[in-house]
């Protein structure tokens, strides 16, 4: 498990921690691997900090590799609250009890990226070839692949999908026309080095799905439930909370309301599926 505690260059990669049996000593923060670690943890440092202070404790920011690992480590319990994404979220409430605290604005939109010489902004233009994908079982990723199916595409027949684990394997099939269209967040594309950004344009932005869910583990007692929520959805008013939209581009962090878990339900099988769970 990716950490990051005290100094912001305290990262390790050991073992799972079970966060419940020291609990009164540490309490841990997992955040979705949407972006690199270096990045994650230096716009977590504000809330660290806060939740630190505020709950006298010591916190601990904690990831995983990847989209699927960090989903299994939360349904297993392994952190006290989570960033996650929220069809990931939806998931862990309904599976494993978590509760929902919160949801980080704005909207996340969901596009079609593709190299800057490529001006063919068609999705037939993947008949044959592949489109990447950076974390498949992400919401923007399904989301992605439900448009595509509007179209007319379906994969597996019409196109296969491609995992691109880093920047240079993204590139690499970008320019190789392997896979002429990926499929990222936002937030994922800002994240990208400037020169690759430069290499890269918005071919379609395919829908705004709803931002990361902030979720309280079901071990937590009643009361250490309602002291985070009020935390969470206090945090954005206070100093550390402004250093922390201004890092993460994150605008608000609010009451999830029953739109946003609407706009979840019809993923939530194939979520369950992606995750290797029955649905």
């Amino acid at each position: 498990m990716l950490r990051a505690a005290g100094a912001l260059g305290a990262l390790t990669l050991g073992a799972p921690v079970c966060v419940r049996a020291q609990a009164s000593a540490q309490f841990t923060i997992g955040v979705l691997p949407n972006v690199s670690a270096r990045i994650l943890f230096a716009a977590y440092q504000p809330m660290r900090e806060h939740f630190e202070r505020e709950l006298g404790q010591k916190v601990e920011i904690a990831t995983a590799p990847d989209f699927r690992s960090f989903s299994e480590r939360t349904l297993k319990g392994e952190y006290d609250m989570v960033v996650i994404a929220p069809n990931l979220g939806r998931v862990a409430t309904l599976d494993a009890n978590w509760e929902l605290l919160a949801v980080y604005d704005p909207r996340i939109p969901a596009l079609a990226v593709g190299a800057i010489e490529n001006t063919d902004n068609s999705p037939a233009q993947l008949r044959g070839k592949s489109v990447a994908l950076a974390n498949p079982q992400s919401l923007v990723a399904l989301v992605g692949l439900d448009w595509l199916r509007s179209q007319g595409l379906q994969s597996g027949v019409d196109f296969k999908t491609v995992v691109t684990a880093n920047d240079d394997s993204l590139g690499a099939v970008l320019r190789s026309g392997e896979a002429p269209i990926a499929i990222m967040s936002r937030g994922e594309l800002r994240a990208k080095p400037p020169e690759m950004q430069a290499k890269l344009r918005v071919i379609h932005e395919i829908a705004q799905v709803p931002g990361f869910f902030v979720m309280a583990n079901p071990k937590l007692d009643v009361a250490q439930r309602r002291r985070l929520r009020s935390l969470v959805q206090g945090f954005p008013a206070t100093e550390d909370g402004r250093r922390f939209l201004g890092l993460s581009g994150f605008t608000n962090i609010r009451e999830a309301t029953e739109a946003d878990l609407r706009f979840l339900d019809p993923y939530n099988d194939i979520t369950r599926r992606g995750l290797g769970l029955k649905p």
